[in-house]
């Protein structure tokens, strides 16, 4: 920004020191240190593109040139930073409610899988393990703000995260919580636990569909997709004994393979999410019936770091830099430099 900035340095010796250097002292800087507003560009570098990529953009916008491990040690020290302090918010109790909240607070979870490898010296290419990262997401109805918290812990660390962050949105004593998942047990029983009384869980409807969808093809044939519309306005409607007559008709004989059994599996499906099923009063009330919100989460929190093509990581420094993220997409980058 300034151009190229010489100082020129002298060396002193005492009858104690051959090599002493007194400038560096006086301006409070080590050889190798970086000054807070320096960590605070590559932690927001390293925090949104790999770590090479990062140290080419300080090359790009400040002139100067880091190597990516230095981007690498900034970034996962203030990420651990981040984790440090979210985690602190997630170990108070979430059940002290204000009194009044927001009348209707939207609440999704899902999971998606992260490609990880084990710490230890690398002798050829290391071994790759899938691990499932959950994130929450809780949003109030009028609102276009949306909170997040992500893990690779249990489902009952997931449903506590899942509760700071309806807490965060907007829930109150007087709120009722509209809770939207693909069906996952676990998710159903998270949903009951942490909102007890006043959740409601709804199975999200592009999931539903894509069971009536494969089982059109058996049902129907030469008219999959209007089979499929149809069934779809049904349950809109709330006709679900509809839904469920035209399934029953075309089942497959029993003792069929799974993968073979498209109705069976659909028909199954509905049959153990009845009471999952109340879209009318969803779209009467003006909340959604599909889980997008999560879904965009996954790919502006998530994926948009962790998932890039290639990429793997040691499961504890994706934690981290997911710890980073969601502090981001929280609004509370500001904290961690105050």
């Amino acid at each position: 920004m300034f151009g190229l900035v010489e100082v020129r340095e002298r060396i002193w010796c005492t009858d104690a020191k051959s090599y002493l250097r007194l400038l560096p002292e006086r301006l409070g800087v080590s050889p190798r240190g970086r000054s807070r507003r320096l960590d605070r560009v590559l932690t927001d570098f390293g925090c949104e593109h790999s770590f090479v990529r990062a140290a080419q953009s300080v090359r790009e916008h400040y002139g100067f040139e880091l190597g990516a491990s230095a981007v690498r040690a900034s970034t996962l020290e203030h990420a651990q930073r981040a984790r440090v302090q979210l985690q602190a918010g997630y170990r108070e109790s979430f059940r002290a409610l204000p009194t009044e909240g927001a009348p209707q607070v939207i609440a999704q979870t899902d999971g998606t899988m992260i490609c990880t490898v084990v710490a230890g010296r690398r002798n050829g290419k290391r071994p790759r393990e899938w691990k499932e990262m959950r994130l929450v997401a809780a949003q109030a109805q009028t609102s276009a703000t949306t909170v997040y918290a992500a893990t690779f812990g249990s489902v009952e660390e997931v449903g506590r995260r899942w509760g700071h962050c309806a807490r965060d949105a907007g829930w109150g004593l007087n709120s009722q919580i509209h809770a939207v998942g693909d069906g996952a047990d676990w998710i159903r029983l998270q949903s009951k636990e942490v909102f007890r009384g006043q959740g409601t869980f709804l199975c999200d409807f592009y999931h539903v569909s894509e069971y009536l969808g494969a089982a059109a093809i058996t049902c129907a044939p030469n008219r999959a997709n209007p089979w499929r519309r149809t069934q779809q306005k049904r349950l809109r409607r709330g006709a679900l004994p509809l839904v469920m007559a035209a399934l029953a008709q075309h089942l497959e004989p029993a003792g069929t393979p799974e993968e073979e059994a498209p109705v069976q599996n659909g028909y199954r499906y509905l049959t153990n999410r009845t009471d999952c099923l109340d879209y009318p009063r969803a779209i009467a009330l003006g909340l959604p019936i599909g889980s997008g919100m999560i879904e965009s989460g996954h790919r502006h929190v998530l994926h948009a770091r962790l998932k890039k093509s290639g990429a793997a990581w040691l499961p504890d420094t994706a934690d981290q830099i997911a710890h980073l993220r969601v502090l981001r997409a929280n609004r509370q980058w500001q904290s961690l430099w105050n």
